[in-house]
């Protein structure tokens, strides 16, 4: 059970981050960083428009068939990438729900969060959670920042089939609009919120388990 609670406070950091890295201000933020309005070819504003209409078909299942000028951004393999990657997202965001339930269904068969037992529950949950995932963070972004290229292909191979990820970048709107230099920072900025969600969390956690002993 401790490892079970463990796994459902990890999935709910890990759910929060994404939420936090899908909100428009830091992906707009991110690909004026990157530089990716001029790799597109477009303003800062349209940019920012053509990655908030295709946010939110991450988020709902939508088609992905915004329009950039006269034609669909793009194209029937990039709008079929990112129906993968959208049920991805929204299956870490369900199992950051279902954390959050199970959490809670654990500190109320304590007694609640008041309890002495329930907040030792509680922080044994954070503690041993935030470990876990603050760890794996610390072990990815290491291995972004060492090797990026080979990094990122190992993760996207695990999760989605050949030949079904990789594009053009000179041809395919995509990875223009997201170009290499915004999934660097993303993958590193990512792992760092992780890290320190993962420290706070711990911190908690500790003292909760202090001062119930």
């Amino acid at each position: 059970m401790r490892l079970l609670l463990a796994v459902a406070v990890a999935a709910l950091l890990l759910s929060v981050a994404v939420l936090i890295f899908l909100l428009p201000p830091i992906v707009h933020a991110l690909l004026d960083l990157s530089g990716a309005p001029a790799v597109l070819g477009s303003d800062p504003v349209t940019a920012h428009r053509l990655s908030d209409a295709l946010v939110t078909d991450l988020l709902r299942g939508g088609d992905f068939a915004v329009r950039f000028g006269d034609a669909t951004l793009l194209s029937a393999g990039e709008r079929s990438h990112l129906d993968d990657v959208g049920a991805m997202l929204r299956a870490v965001l369900g199992a950051g729900l279902c954390g959050v339930l199970l959490l809670g269904a654990a500190i109320a068969r304590n007694g609640g969060p008041t309890t002495g037992a329930g907040r030792l529950r509680l922080g044994q949950a954070l503690r041993d959670g935030a470990l876990l995932l603050a760890g794996g963070a610390a072990i990815t972004g290491l291995a972004f920042a060492v090797a990026f290229q080979a990094t990122f292909a190992f993760l996207h191979s695990l999760v989605f089939a050949s030949g079904t990820w990789t594009f053009n970048p000179a041809t395919d709107r995509l990875v223009m609009l997201y170009p290499d230099a915004f999934w660097i920072a993303v993958s590193l900025s990512f792992c760092l919120v992780l890290v320190v969600g993962g420290c706070i969390a711990f911190v908690i956690g500790r003292r909760l388990v202090t001062t119930r002993r």
